[in-house]
């Protein structure tokens, strides 16, 4: 299967063959150059064929960013709600509860944009995004 004429996506029996790191690091150089379905795709086999990996919460993230550069909106709420419910103590949580909040202000849901940033502060206070989470509540909730 390919996207449009670019190089194939990975088969599961060819994933096997090559290092997750290898499979993750692929999805993510097409996300950083605009191949939005292709990451999309890449990312979607990463977790599917690797939910233990150390990257797997990374791959949500990623996921997450994709979707949301495509306008589908839902789709990387449930991303992004994917890595605070199955990775909660791993590395991308507090950027994932900034951009989660961000989104629910995005589509008119303001107070549970405030929820969500109110447990990002508290988990990870002192975190940059804990940081920019208290500047959005100050100037939206005066």
């Amino acid at each position: 299967m390919t996207d449009g004429g670019a190089r194939p996506i990975l088969s599961r029996a060819t994933s096997r063959m090559v290092k997750p790191s290898r499979i993750y690091q692929t999805a993510y150089q097409d996300f950083l150059k605009g191949r939005y379905e292709m990451a999309i795709a890449e990312f979607q086999q990463f977790v599917t064929d690797y939910p233990t990996h150390p990257l797997t919460p990374q791959a949500y993230y990623y996921l997450g960013e994709s979707y949301l550069a495509k306008g589908l909106t839902q789709a990387a709420g449930r991303a992004w709600t994917t890595v605070i419910r199955r990775y909660p103590h791993s590395r991308p949580v507090p950027a994932v509860l900034y951009k989660l909040g961000r989104l629910l202000l995005q589509i008119g849901r303001a107070q549970e944009a405030r929820r969500v940033w109110t447990v990002l502060i508290k988990k990870f206070r002192g975190s940059p995004e804990a940081k920019l989470a208290a500047q959005q509540l100050e100037r939206l909730f005066p």
